[in-house]
């Protein structure tokens, strides 16, 4: 009869032991996740212009985001940029400005110089989704002409 009460004991001083490191042990809340590098960001319309750059509307496609997919298919979306935008295919060179975060959602100033020496300013709108940064929208902010000095620092 001892022996059985001490076996209870036992069960009962387990169990409480259990129940007390569930407590103290438990599983870490995942936290935000880390805002990504600028240049990571670059890379992601930097990808996108060369595939535009080089026709290549296909690859071009799988870096805009599943809603701009929904919105425009690949034939849409090719016949999109060949007529609104042609010029913009044709640049030089393209500088970053300072990106902004906000969640799974950035901001991602581009200038980018055509040989003529204009400069287009332009504003990606990239979305985190399926882990990866896909561009959602871009807008054209402003165009300079020739001979205008955007200021700066050049890295």
């Amino acid at each position: 009869m001892r022996a059985w009460h001490g076996t209870k004991m036992a069960i009962v001083a387990a169990t409480f032991l259990v129940c007390a490191a569930a407590v103290f042990i438990r599983p870490a809340i995942p936290g935000r996740p880390a805002d990504p590098r600028p240049a990571e960001l670059y890379d992601v319309v930097l990808q996108e212009l060369q595939a535009v750059r080089e026709a290549d509307y296909v690859n071009a496609y799988r870096h805009v985001s599943l809603s701009m997919q929904e919105r425009y298919n690949l034939d849409v979306f090719a016949n999109m940029i060949r007529t609104e935008r042609p010029d913009l295919v044709q640049f030089d060179r393209v500088e970053f400005g300072t990106t902004r975060v906000r969640g799974r959602q950035a901001s991602v100033p581009a200038y980018l110089f055509l040989p003529g020496g204009e400069i287009v300013a332009v504003t990606y709108v990239l979305v985190r989704e399926e882990g990866a940064w896909r561009i959602d929208a871009s807008h054209v902010q402003r165009r300079w002409s020739r001979g205008y000095h955007v200021g700066g620092t050049r890295l």
